[in-house]
Protein backbone atom coordinates (compact mmCIF):
# COMPACT_ATOMS: atom_id res chain seq x y z
CA UNK A 1 0.00 0.00 0.00
CA UNK A 2 1.14 3.79 -0.83
CA UNK A 3 2.30 5.04 2.50
CA UNK A 4 4.05 8.83 3.90
CA UNK A 5 6.83 6.48 4.50
CA UNK A 6 10.49 7.15 4.19
CA UNK A 7 12.81 6.56 1.03
CA UNK A 8 13.36 5.25 -0.52
CA UNK A 9 10.52 3.13 0.21
CA UNK A 10 7.23 4.44 -1.36
CA UNK A 11 5.18 1.87 0.20
CA UNK A 12 4.18 -0.15 3.13
CA UNK A 13 3.24 -4.43 2.59
CA UNK A 14 0.35 -5.07 4.31
CA UNK A 15 0.18 -9.03 5.44
CA UNK A 16 -2.96 -11.13 5.67
CA UNK A 17 -2.52 -14.35 6.97
CA UNK A 18 -4.70 -17.44 8.04
CA UNK A 19 -7.11 -19.76 6.05
CA UNK A 20 -10.65 -19.65 6.78
CA UNK A 21 -9.88 -17.13 9.64
CA UNK A 22 -7.36 -14.53 8.71
CA UNK A 23 -5.67 -11.74 10.84
CA UNK A 24 -4.48 -8.07 8.42
CA UNK A 25 -0.79 -7.21 9.56
CA UNK A 26 -0.22 -3.67 9.55
CA UNK A 27 -3.29 -1.99 7.40
CA UNK A 28 -0.69 1.03 6.47
CA UNK A 29 -2.39 3.53 4.41
CA UNK A 30 -4.28 7.06 5.10
CA UNK A 31 -5.18 7.44 1.42
CA UNK A 32 -8.50 6.82 0.79
CA UNK A 33 -8.17 4.99 -2.64
CA UNK A 34 -5.70 2.60 -1.09
CA UNK A 35 -7.97 2.01 1.85
CA UNK A 36 -10.66 1.32 -0.66
CA UNK A 37 -8.42 -1.40 -2.31
CA UNK A 38 -7.90 -3.25 0.56
CA UNK A 39 -11.62 -2.98 1.41
CA UNK A 40 -12.43 -4.35 -1.52
CA UNK A 41 -9.93 -7.30 -1.34
CA UNK A 42 -10.61 -8.33 2.68
CA UNK A 43 -14.49 -8.17 1.45
CA UNK A 44 -13.68 -10.15 -1.70
CA UNK A 45 -12.71 -12.87 0.34
CA UNK A 46 -14.88 -16.54 -0.35
CA UNK A 47 -14.87 -18.89 2.86
CA UNK A 48 -12.78 -16.78 4.73
CA UNK A 49 -13.31 -13.71 7.24
CA UNK A 50 -10.94 -11.32 8.86
CA UNK A 51 -11.09 -11.87 12.92
CA UNK A 52 -8.53 -8.84 13.73
CA UNK A 53 -6.45 -6.37 12.87
CA UNK A 54 -2.40 -6.55 14.42
CA UNK A 55 0.34 -3.61 14.36
CA UNK A 56 3.72 -4.48 14.34
CA UNK A 57 4.68 -1.31 15.52
CA UNK A 58 3.24 2.14 16.03
CA UNK A 59 5.13 4.19 13.32
CA UNK A 60 2.61 5.75 11.02
CA UNK A 61 3.20 4.09 7.90
CA UNK A 62 2.06 0.74 9.51
CA UNK A 63 -0.77 1.95 11.38
CA UNK A 64 -2.47 4.57 9.54
CA UNK A 65 -5.68 3.00 7.81
CA UNK A 66 -6.17 0.45 11.33
CA UNK A 67 -9.21 2.96 12.10
CA UNK A 68 -10.87 2.73 8.71
CA UNK A 69 -10.48 -1.36 8.17
CA UNK A 70 -11.13 -1.72 12.10
CA UNK A 71 -14.55 0.03 11.76
CA UNK A 72 -15.05 -1.52 8.43
CA UNK A 73 -14.78 -5.36 8.99
CA UNK A 74 -15.64 -4.68 12.94
CA UNK A 75 -12.85 -6.69 14.34
CA UNK A 76 -10.42 -5.46 17.36
CA UNK A 77 -6.98 -4.19 16.60
CA UNK A 78 -4.20 -5.98 19.01
CA UNK A 79 -0.36 -4.17 19.49
CA UNK A 80 2.12 -4.58 22.15
CA UNK A 81 1.44 -2.76 25.33
CA UNK A 82 4.63 -0.01 24.61
CA UNK A 83 3.08 0.37 21.06
CA UNK A 84 -0.78 1.00 22.77
CA UNK A 85 0.80 3.79 24.53
CA UNK A 86 2.52 5.29 21.91
CA UNK A 87 -1.13 5.32 20.33
CA UNK A 88 -3.33 6.37 22.60
CA UNK A 89 -5.77 9.12 20.96
CA UNK A 90 -4.93 7.96 17.87
CA UNK A 91 -5.33 4.56 17.48
CA UNK A 92 -7.18 2.37 20.15
CA UNK A 93 -5.79 -0.90 20.74
CA UNK A 94 -8.25 -3.35 22.40
CA UNK A 95 -6.05 -6.87 23.03
CA UNK A 96 -2.01 -6.66 23.94
CA UNK A 97 0.36 -9.33 22.17
CA UNK A 98 3.83 -8.89 24.17
CA UNK A 99 6.39 -12.06 23.83
CA UNK A 100 5.31 -15.84 24.34
CA UNK A 101 1.29 -15.30 22.53
CA UNK A 102 0.30 -16.87 20.06
CA UNK A 103 -1.95 -15.57 17.58
CA UNK A 104 -4.56 -18.84 17.06
CA UNK A 105 -6.55 -18.32 13.07
CA UNK A 106 -8.17 -21.44 13.49
CA UNK A 107 -5.63 -24.61 11.92
CA UNK A 108 -3.30 -21.50 11.92
CA UNK A 109 -1.12 -20.12 14.83
CA UNK A 110 1.57 -17.48 14.66
CA UNK A 111 4.15 -16.85 17.53
CA UNK A 112 4.78 -13.43 19.03
CA UNK A 113 8.62 -12.30 19.11
CA UNK A 114 9.25 -9.21 20.92
CA UNK A 115 11.85 -7.01 18.77
CA UNK A 116 12.40 -3.96 20.71
CA UNK A 117 15.11 -1.34 18.81
CA UNK A 118 13.33 0.16 16.09
CA UNK A 119 10.69 0.74 18.35
CA UNK A 120 10.08 -0.08 21.93
CA UNK A 121 6.73 -2.33 21.05
CA UNK A 122 7.88 -4.01 17.83
CA UNK A 123 6.88 -7.52 17.41
CA UNK A 124 7.12 -10.42 14.54
CA UNK A 125 5.36 -12.70 13.82
CA UNK A 126 6.64 -16.44 13.30
CA UNK A 127 4.87 -18.64 11.06
CA UNK A 128 6.72 -22.19 12.76
CA UNK A 129 5.02 -24.44 9.81
CA UNK A 130 6.47 -22.42 6.76
CA UNK A 131 9.34 -21.46 8.38
CA UNK A 132 8.60 -17.47 7.80
CA UNK A 133 9.14 -15.05 9.87
CA UNK A 134 6.87 -11.28 9.58
CA UNK A 135 9.71 -9.29 10.28
CA UNK A 136 7.66 -5.23 10.36
CA UNK A 137 10.68 -2.84 10.27
CA UNK A 138 13.30 -4.97 11.92
CA UNK A 139 14.76 -4.91 8.15
CA UNK A 140 13.95 -4.01 4.74
CA UNK A 141 14.74 -5.58 1.25
CA UNK A 142 14.80 -1.75 0.33
CA UNK A 143 17.47 0.53 1.88
CA UNK A 144 18.18 -0.16 5.33
CA UNK A 145 16.29 0.45 8.84
CA UNK A 146 16.44 3.96 11.00
CA UNK A 147 16.65 3.81 14.41
CA UNK A 148 15.29 7.02 16.13
CA UNK A 149 16.02 7.65 19.56
CA UNK A 150 13.61 10.78 19.86
CA UNK A 151 10.73 8.01 18.99
CA UNK A 152 11.96 5.14 21.12
CA UNK A 153 14.72 3.45 19.04
CA UNK A 154 17.25 2.10 21.15
CA UNK A 155 20.43 0.67 19.08
CA UNK A 156 22.03 -2.06 21.25
CA UNK A 157 18.39 -3.18 21.83
CA UNK A 158 17.79 -3.08 17.97
CA UNK A 159 21.57 -4.89 17.31
CA UNK A 160 19.98 -7.69 20.12
CA UNK A 161 16.89 -8.20 18.38
CA UNK A 162 18.70 -8.96 15.18
CA UNK A 163 20.57 -11.27 16.47
CA UNK A 164 17.54 -13.02 18.06
CA UNK A 165 15.25 -13.17 14.33
CA UNK A 166 18.99 -15.05 12.99
CA UNK A 167 18.83 -17.72 15.36
CA UNK A 168 15.25 -18.36 14.65
CA UNK A 169 16.82 -19.85 11.51
CA UNK A 170 14.38 -18.80 9.24
CA UNK A 171 13.26 -19.91 5.73
CA UNK A 172 12.31 -16.96 4.36
CA UNK A 173 11.89 -13.25 5.99
CA UNK A 174 8.72 -11.20 4.52
CA UNK A 175 9.21 -7.23 5.34
CA UNK A 176 7.20 -4.01 6.00
CA UNK A 177 9.12 -2.63 3.07
CA UNK A 178 10.44 -4.54 -0.22
CA UNK A 179 9.96 -8.08 -1.68
CA UNK A 180 10.41 -11.60 0.57
CA UNK A 181 13.86 -12.42 1.36
CA UNK A 182 14.88 -15.60 0.51
CA UNK A 183 18.43 -15.79 2.34
CA UNK A 184 17.54 -14.32 6.18
CA UNK A 185 21.05 -15.59 7.70
CA UNK A 186 22.82 -13.43 5.19
CA UNK A 187 20.26 -10.26 5.38
CA UNK A 188 20.32 -10.43 8.99
CA UNK A 189 24.04 -10.94 9.34
CA UNK A 190 24.61 -7.94 6.80
CA UNK A 191 22.81 -5.80 9.06
CA UNK A 192 24.17 -6.36 11.95
CA UNK A 193 27.67 -5.57 10.35
CA UNK A 194 26.48 -2.98 8.65
CA UNK A 195 25.51 -1.57 12.17
CA UNK A 196 28.80 -2.42 13.71
CA UNK A 197 30.56 -1.10 10.82
CA UNK A 198 28.93 2.70 11.49
CA UNK A 199 29.45 2.17 15.20
CA UNK A 200 33.63 1.79 14.15
CA UNK A 201 33.19 4.66 12.04
CA UNK A 202 32.31 6.89 14.67
CA UNK A 203 35.21 5.70 17.20
CA UNK A 204 37.45 6.61 14.20
CA UNK A 205 36.05 9.85 13.87
CA UNK A 206 36.09 10.56 17.50
CA UNK A 207 39.81 9.27 17.85
CA UNK A 208 40.63 12.50 16.17
CA UNK A 209 38.99 14.75 18.12
CA UNK A 210 35.50 15.75 20.34
CA UNK A 211 32.86 16.37 17.83
CA UNK A 212 29.54 17.22 17.86
CA UNK A 213 26.54 15.23 15.92
CA UNK A 214 26.53 17.72 12.94
CA UNK A 215 30.25 17.32 12.16
CA UNK A 216 30.19 13.36 12.62
CA UNK A 217 27.74 12.60 9.64
CA UNK A 218 29.82 13.46 6.75
CA UNK A 219 32.93 11.16 8.08
CA UNK A 220 30.70 8.39 9.76
CA UNK A 221 28.00 8.14 6.17
CA UNK A 222 30.55 8.83 3.61
CA UNK A 223 28.13 7.19 0.76
CA UNK A 224 25.03 8.95 1.80
CA UNK A 225 24.36 11.98 -0.27
CA UNK A 226 24.13 15.37 1.94
CA UNK A 227 20.25 15.27 1.61
CA UNK A 228 19.86 12.63 3.57
CA UNK A 229 21.91 13.69 6.79
CA UNK A 230 18.61 14.26 8.52
CA UNK A 231 17.76 10.89 8.29
CA UNK A 232 21.44 9.50 9.21
CA UNK A 233 21.72 11.68 11.79
CA UNK A 234 18.79 10.00 13.67
CA UNK A 235 20.41 6.59 13.58
CA UNK A 236 23.57 8.20 14.22
CA UNK A 237 22.47 9.45 17.53
CA UNK A 238 21.47 6.19 18.41
CA UNK A 239 24.88 4.87 18.02
CA UNK A 240 26.45 7.36 20.03
CA UNK A 241 23.93 6.88 22.96
CA UNK A 242 24.96 3.28 22.43
CA UNK A 243 29.03 4.03 22.88
CA UNK A 244 28.19 6.43 25.49
CA UNK A 245 26.03 3.54 27.55
CA UNK A 246 29.20 1.42 26.57
CA UNK A 247 31.42 3.80 27.93
CA UNK A 248 33.34 3.59 25.12
CA UNK A 249 32.62 7.11 24.43
CA UNK A 250 31.40 10.56 27.06
CA UNK A 251 29.56 13.32 26.22
CA UNK A 252 30.49 16.90 26.97
CA UNK A 253 27.66 19.69 25.77
CA UNK A 254 27.16 19.30 22.29
CA UNK A 255 30.43 17.45 21.49
CA UNK A 256 31.57 13.40 21.66
CA UNK A 257 34.82 12.44 22.70
CA UNK A 258 36.05 8.98 22.36
CA UNK A 259 37.00 6.95 26.45
CA UNK A 260 40.53 7.22 27.18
Amino acid sequence: MRTPTLPPATHTNVYVCGEAELAVIDPASPYAEEQVALDAFLLGLSGQRVSMIVLSHHHVDHVSGANHLAARLSVPIWAHPETKARLEGRVKIDHELDEGNRISLGAHTLDVLHTPGHAPGHICFADRTSGTLIVGDMVASVGTIIVEPEDGGDMRAYLQSLERLRQQKARCLLPAHGDPIDDPDAHLSFYIAHRLEREARVLAALALNPQSLDELVAPVYPDVASALYPLAKRSLFAHLIKLVGDERAYRDGDKFSIAR
